[in-house]
């Protein structure tokens, strides 16, 4: 396939094929003062399908922003058991409630679910003592970790992407203009810490902007559906001014290095 390809494909609202197209982040349920038309995995499939991506990570949103922690993830274990080979699941606790966060990541393990996925919007910041319940777990099992990300994130996550050298660190959000530095420079400065560009707006040169940067093996893609729309997320890649080869690595090459590297409990 060639960059022409790409392009003719997101023309012709044609599905990307021959290529495993892996989603980084998504999400199931309803958010709080958001109206979600479809936020079931029935229609998180349809949309995969028209557009050819064969695995989609997706938490809820009830468990990592609205504190529905076993019903959110309940969600999420149905959505697995489900749909095996199409879905991967993060799992969401609270880590100020340590007793029940234990148990809550253990039963998710049990369930299924492969990844974390933390939120800031719950209102404790990452360098808090009782995120090292949630980091030294996933480090224990292999799970990868996607972070709800912004500089002051950044900052408070960044001792521990030395401390926890074997997590894999996915920072979503690198796109949110103008504060992109702080994605680009903790990418290229850990092994472990990859970002995704999702943000509901769309500026001209993204894409490109990223890979000028020197991000080609450490940028994923992300839809963040259904809370977004996932078509105008993947177009940006699809129509961006870069490289088969770089297109590739986005929306496939890169995430393999996570994805499938999960281990069972």
């Amino acid at each position: 396939m060639n960059s022409d390809a790409f392009v003719e494909l997101g023309k012709a609202g044609a599905p990307v094929q021959n290529m495993f197209v892996i989603d980084c982040h998504a999400h199931l349920g309803q958010a709080n003062g958001f109206e979600i038309i479809d936020s079931s995995v029935e229609g998180l499939i349809r949309v995969m399908d028209r557009l050819g991506i064969a695995l989609t990570a997706v938490a809820s949103l009830p468990a990592c922003i609205g504190g529905v922690i076993k019903k959110g993830n309940d969600q999420i274990i149905d959505a697995v058991q489900r749909y095996p080979s199409r879905i991967f699941g993060y799992m969401s606790v609270n880590p100020q409630y340590r007793r029940e966060a234990l148990a809550e990541l253990n039963r998710c393990l049990r369930a299924g679910l492969r990844g974390i996925k933390v939120h800031s919007l719950q209102g404790t910041r990452y360098h808090h003592p009782a995120y090292s319940l949630i980091w030294e777990f996933a480090a224990e099992h292999n799970l990868p970790i996607l972070v709800h990300g912004g500089p002051q994130e950044i900052e408070d996550l960044e001792p521990c992407f030395s401390r926890y050298p074997a997590l894999r660190w996915i920072i979503a959000h690198a796109g949110a203009a103008p504060e992109r530095e702080p994605f680009i420079r903790v990418a290229l400065a850990y092994p472990n810490v990859f970002v995704d560009p999702t943000l509901s707006t769309c500026p001209r040169g993204m894409i490109e902007y990223f890979m000028a940067q020197g991000l080609e093996d450490k940028l994923l893609w992300g839809s963040d559906s259904v809370f977004l729309n996932a078509p105008s997320q993947f177009g940006r890649v699809l129509f961006a001014r870069i490289t088969t080869e770089q297109k590739t690595k986005i929306l496939s090459g890169n995430a393999q290095k996570i994805f499938t590297q999960v281990s069972k409990p």
